[in-house]
């Protein structure tokens, strides 16, 4: 019965310590002072044009040439798949002419690789900090482009042979 005295004894400790003087700490809530606004003028960063970088320009050129020269490879074997798709035009699914025009159109795929190349080079020239100037960028941005519309055309290509064979 021992246990039962100390436990009140405590409880009235505990609850008497919970009136005690409060303590004159400042306050957590915002102040009138950080509740307004903060006008500050807005000004765009203004990065001043620069030319392109020749060395950059050479090596885009580069890589435009070496996808011009990718795609007239593509464009000899697109001819000759062509061929064989017409010539399976009307066979059936699986027979001689319909697997000689498909392996045609599978052969496709390495004459794109020059394209796809220079697309991933030209890339990591974008991606280099070295090359960040405006004239640079606008200089990249157009050998992209470029490149992209070469790789476009030919997977329409590619697209259009294999629903001609169906």
């Amino acid at each position: 019965m021992r246990i039962v005295p100390a436990l009140l004894l405590s409880a009235a400790a505990l609850s008497l310590a919970g009136c005690a003087h409060p303590i004159g700490a400042p306050s957590l809530m915002p102040r009138a002072v950080e509740k307004q606004p903060i006008d500050m003028p807005v000004s765009e960063p203004v990065e001043r044009e620069s030319p392109a970088d020749p060395v950059l320009q050479a090596a885009l050129a580069k890589q435009v040439a070496a996808a011009e020269a990718g795609d007239k490879d593509f464009m000899a074997q697109r001819d000759i798949a062509e061929k064989a798709v017409a010539a399976a035009a009307g066979t059936a699914q699986g027979s001689e002419a319909w697997v000689q025009a498909q392996e045609a159109i599978t052969a496709l795929e390495p004459s794109r690789m020059a394209v796809r190349d220079a697309a991933s080079a030209i890339e990591a020239l974008r991606d280099d900090p070295a090359h960040a100037s405006t004239g640079n960028r606008a200089a990249v941005d157009a050998a992209a482009a470029r490149v992209n519309e070469i790789e476009r055309a030919e997977t329409e290509k590619v697209t259009a042979l294999g629903a001609k064979l169906g």
